[in-house]
């Protein structure tokens, strides 16, 4: 081996731990194993709406915020990019005729690079735009959190974290034509935090939050 080799061999180490970083199978627990079966195992509805992220998503009660039945709620509590990759073709042989998507938190608080992840968004708007082509991609910005309220002993990404993987989530759905919604902004209170009235423990959404996000979709006319 001659030192000549040594670059060629780092890059192609360095190449592998991004791949693995971004193959991390650590989604996989009993909610998740159990709720992707549920789904799965649910007949395929006529082009409905989903909404498909992680908690945030999941404790959306998304038919009553909107008035409308054909809503499915595919968000599952602690995923993250990597376990919405694994079950992207459940949600694309519904062909939805609009899909929301928002996850990343979990990726941010198990330091998961911003490139990483926005490379997994990429795989499943892909997915999903070759399975179901007709289907209107909706990528929604992450959200903001509260310092104050937050517990960190669950939780250490930052609202720095948060802005710089939401600039990256904007120039991506513009290069894969799919459309950003900035939530984020709409939560903030005047410090540059989740608002306290949106949030009852500085990450999830309380109630007046769920129908802050709903406002958005509904002035920007995504639905």
């Amino acid at each position: 081996m001659t030192f000549k080799n040594i670059p060629l061999l780092l890059l192609g180490c360095l190449g592998s731990i991004i791949s693995l970083q971004a193959q991390d199978s650590s989604y996989h627990n009993y909610l998740y194993d159990s709720r992707t079966a549920y789904f799965r195992q649910l007949p395929v509805a006529r082009n409905p709406v989903v909404f498909f992220g992680d908690s945030i998503t999941q404790w959306g009660d998304w038919c009553e915020f909107l008035g409308k039945a054909n809503i499915l709620n595919r968000g599952i509590a602690g995923d993250n990019t990597n376990g919405l990759l694994a079950r992207v073709e459940e949600v694309a042989r519904h062909r939805p005729a609009r899909l929301f998507i928002l996850v990343g938190t979990n990726d941010l608080n198990k330091q998961m690079p911003a490139v990483s992840i926005a490379a997994n968004y990429r795989r499943i708007i892909g997915a999903v735009q070759q399975a179901s082509p007709h289907t209107r991609i909706y990528v929604q910005s992450v959200l903001p959190i509260n310092n104050q309220l937050i517990g960190r002993q669950y939780y250490s990404g930052t609202n720095e974290q948060i802005i710089a993987l939401n600039t990256l989530l904007k120039s991506m759905a513009a290069e894969e034509h799919v459309t950003f919604v900035d939530v984020y902004t709409s939560l903030l209170d005047n410090t540059g935090q989740m608002d306290a009235r949106y949030t009852y423990d500085g990450l999830h959404l309380s109630g007046e939050g769920y129908l802050k996000w709903v406002q958005v979709l509904k002035q920007g006319r995504f639905i």
